[in-house]
């Protein structure tokens, strides 16, 4: 008679451990699917999100840098930068792989290669540092600067040209590919006006 209780209780603690745990963990990524019951295929989960705010657009209002990566890893996943007006209009949305950031890591590293947890740091940082104040350049194009109309015309260099309160921003993709940003108030967006590095 006194087994029967025993083996009650121990067919309990058996099954009980048996029970399939479900647990969340936002550090893995890699583990989140991204098709969905119905086999339709959903986004990619987002694993980091950067946004600064600094005047750009307009001198008075501050307009919203933003990066967001998405992705099964931060290493491989993709990097949208969108610059948003204060009254919430898309004004330059530019999309790259997360490698792009991690490009220039190569005049870091003291070894042939890095590993994952190092190369995913760097990314990580890189996103963090993308949008600095010293990004910024006002005016934009100095008065002495000569006509480039590689990304832009002879028209809308000039015209931001003369305007010493237009407001540029500057940033590095891969290894050597900089590229100025400005805001075009004829076009009503931002524009890519210069570049720089190799």
């Amino acid at each position: 008679m006194r087994t029967l209780p025993f083996i009650c209780l121990l067919s309990l603690l058996i099954a009980c451990e048996q029970a399939p745990k479900d647990t969340t963990n936002s550090t893995k990524p890699s583990e989140v699917s991204e098709t969905p019951k119905g086999g339709k295929k959903g986004k990619a989960p987002v694993l980091k999100i950067v946004q600064r705010t600094h005047a750009f657009s307009s001198n008075t209002q501050p307009d919203y840098f933003r990066l967001v990566l998405t992705g099964d890893s931060v290493t491989n996943g993709h990097v949208t930068f969108t610059i948003t007006s204060a009254d919430g209009k898309k004004l330059f949305e530019e999309k790259f792989a997360a490698a792009e950031l991690e490009a220039s890591m190569v005049y870091e590293m003291k070894t042939p290669t890095a590993p994952t947890r190092d190369r995913q740091a760097y990314i990580l940082r890189r996103m963090d540092e993308f949008v600095q104040e010293s990004d910024f350049v006002k005016p934009a194009i100095p008065a002495s600067t000569p006509a480039d109309t590689a990304f832009v015309s002879l028209a809308t260099f000039q015209t931001i040209q003369a305007n010493p309160s237009a407001i540029g921003f500057k940033y590095l993709l891969g290894k050597e590919d900089g590229r100025l940003l400005v805001y075009d108030p004829n076009q009503k967006k931002v524009v890519r006006y210069g570049s720089f590095g190799g």
